[in-house]
């Protein structure tokens, strides 16, 4: 390459660099200075009756927050999820979250409760969502991460 050459490919891509790497930052920048939490929850009943439930949600610190997601059951594919949400203290450890509407289950109004602590928990469907009345509870596995 000819000098000229070399360096509009070195201007090129020190201005690539600079508009990849100047809009990264930290993920609460997209929610402002009031994201506290961020919780990835996945609910799961195998089998040919099963389905699941994967939600992310932001919470903020005035008790609001965001969700998106999907539920599904097997035989008629997922369906979209999301919306505001309303979120506090049952005690000094869990947080319950309000307003999540599973709409492949029929628009079903689920209630959240997880650990107030980051970090990554387990269980059974219901141990972090309520489920409808027609889902046996303790069938499914739970996957929750809580995290900053």
């Amino acid at each position: 390459m000819k000098p000229s050459r070399m360096a509009t490919f070195g201007i090129a891509a020190a201005a690539l660099a600079a508009a990849a790497f100047g809009t990264a930052g930290p993920a609460s920048a997209d929610y402002g200075n009031t994201a506290i939490y961020q919780i990835a929850l996945s609910d799961n009943v195998s089998g040919p009756q099963g389905g699941g439930v994967w939600l992310w949600y932001e919470l903020s610190s005035d008790g609001t927050g965001d969700y998106q997601g999907a539920d599904c059951g097997h035989g008629f594919g997922a369906v979209h999820d999301g919306g505001s949400v309303r979120w506090g203290w049952a005690d000094s450890k869990h947080i319950v979250i309000w307003g999540t509407v599973l709409n492949g289950l029929e628009g079903f109004p689920t209630t959240v409760t997880i650990p107030a602590a980051f970090g990554h928990y387990s269980g059974t469907d219901e141990t972090f969502l309520t489920l409808p009345p027609f889902i046996p509870g303790g069938i499914g596995n739970a996957q929750l991460q809580v995290a900053p």
